[in-house]
C-alpha cells in the first residue's frame, strides 16, 4: 500500500492511501494534537464526503481496534554511520516489559508519556505507548522493528522497510 504524506502549513501533516476497494482515506495529524479521518468521495478523491475529528486519547483507542501495526518513522539519513529510527511500541508488542538493553540497536532516547529520557537506562523496561529512537546497522533496526510487531502480525506488516543512507 502507498501512503502519501503531504505538508499542510499551519495545519499539519496529511497522510492518505486508497484502499484495495478503492477508497479514499485521509489523516490529517493536526499541530494542535487533534486527528482528523477524513473518507474522499468516490467520483473526487481530491472531495471530503465524511470527516472526524478525535483527540489524542481516542485516535489511540482508534488505532488499537483498527489493529496495531509498526510504524517506522526514519530520521533525515546521514552519508555514513549508524542508521537511525523512530519506533512507537504498540499495544500486544511482545517487547512490551523487555530491557532496552537486550534489543539488536542501541537506544538512544526514549519517549514515555510525553517525556524524554536521552540515552535511557540499558535496564529500562518497554512500555504499551513509548516510542524509541535506535541507531545501529541498517540489518539492526530492522531486526529491532520486527521485534516491535504485535502478536498476530504478518511479518512485514506495517513497516516502511530497508532504508540506506543517501
Amino acid at each position: 500500500m502507498r501512503i502519501d504524506r503531504h505538508e499542510l502549513p499551519g495545519i499539519g501533516t496529511l497522510h492518505a492511501f486508497t484502499t484495495r476497494a478503492g477508497q479514499r482515506v485521509g489523516v490529517i495529524q493536526r499541530r494542535d494534537g487533534l486527528r482528523t479521518l477524513a473518507l474522499y468521495r468516490d467520483d473526487d478523491p481530491q472531495a471530503v464526503h465524511r470527516a472526524a475529528t478525535l483527540d489524542p486519547d481516542e485516535a489511540h483507542h482508534l488505532v488499537d481496534l483498527l489493529h496495531p501495526t509498526v510504524t517506522v518513522e526514519h530520521v533525515t539519513p546521514v552519508s555514513s554511520g549508524p542508521h537511525v529510527a523512530r519506533l512507537a511500541v504498540a499495544a500486544g508488542s511482545p517487547v512490551v516489559g523487555r530491557r532496552v538493553g537486550t534489543l539488536d540497536a542501541r537506544v538512544i532516547a526514549l519517549v514515555r508519556d510525553g517525556d524524554l529520557v536521552s540515552w535511557p537506562d540499558e535496564g529500562t523496561e518497554l512500555r504499551d505507548g513509548d516510542s524509541i529512537v535506535v541507531a545501529g546497522s541498517a540489518d539492526a533496526v530492522d531486526a529491532v522493528a520486527r521485534l516491535l510487531e504485535p502478536a498476530g502480525v504478518p511479518s512485514g506488516a506495517g513497516q516502511a522497510g530497508r532504508f540506506a543512507p543517501q
